[in-house]
C-alpha cells in the first residue's frame, strides 16, 4: 500500500525557487540605465533652453542647474556602463565611455562660462546675508565641476582599458 499525503493546510506550500539569471538581472539593468540617461539627458538639455548668453545670470543659473541635474543621467550612464560590462557588451561599453568622456568635457565648458560669471554674481549682492547663500551656491557649484569631470574621465578609461583587454 501506498502512501498518501494529506494537505492539512498547516504546512506552507513549497515553491520551486527562482532560477538564477544574472544575464537577465544585467539586461533590466541596462534598460533602466536607459530610461535615466534619456530622461536626465533630456532635463539637462532643457535647463539651457532657451539659450541667453548674453546675459550673465542666466548663464550663472543655467551651469549652477545644469550641475544640480547630474545625478540622474549619471546613473543612467553608470547603469548602461555596467550592464555592458557585466554582459561583455564591448560597444556599450566604448559608447559610455566616450559619452562620459563628451560629458566631461561639456562640464569643463559650462565651468569656464561659470567662472566668467562669479565677480559679477558677487558684485551684484551687496547685503552679507544674501552673499553668504551665494558664497554656498558657488562652492556647490565649483566642487561640482571639479568632481564629475574627474570621475567621468576615471571611469571612462577604465571601462575603455577593460574593453581593451584581451583574456588569456
Amino acid at each position: 500500500m501506498s502512501d498518501r499525503r494529506v494537505l492539512l493546510g498547516d504546512e506552507p506550500l513549497q515553491r520551486p525557487p527562482l532560477r538564477q539569471s544574472p544575464d537577465f538581472g544585467w539586461y533590466l539593468i541596462g534598460w533602466i540605465g536607459l530610461v535615466f540617461a534619456i530622461v536626465g539627458g533630456f532635463d539637462l538639455m532643457l535647463t539651457w533652453y532657451p539659450l541667453n548668453f548674453a546675459s550673465p545670470e542666466w548663464e550663472f543659473g543655467t551651469v549652477s542647474a545644469m550641475l544640480d541635474g547630474l545625478p540622474v543621467p549619471t546613473l543612467g550612464c553608470v547603469l548602461l556602463l555596467g550592464a555592458g560590462v557585466a554582459r561583455g557588451k564591448r560597444w556599450l561599453v566604448r559608447t559610455m565611455a566616450i559619452v562620459l568622456l563628451a560629458l566631461a568635457f561639456m562640464i569643463l565648458a559650462a565651468a569656464f562660462l561659470y567662472v566668467t560669471t562669479v565677480p559679477m554674481a558677487l558684485q551684484s549682492v551687496p547685503e552679507p546675508a544674501i552673499r553668504t547663500g551665494l558664497k554656498k551656491a558657488i562652492a556647490k557649484t565649483s566642487v561640482q565641476a571639479v568632481v564629475y569631470p574627474l570621475a567621468y574621465v576615471w571611469i571612462a578609461l577604465k571601462a575603455w582599458a577593460h574593453s581593451s583587454a584581451r583574456d588569456v
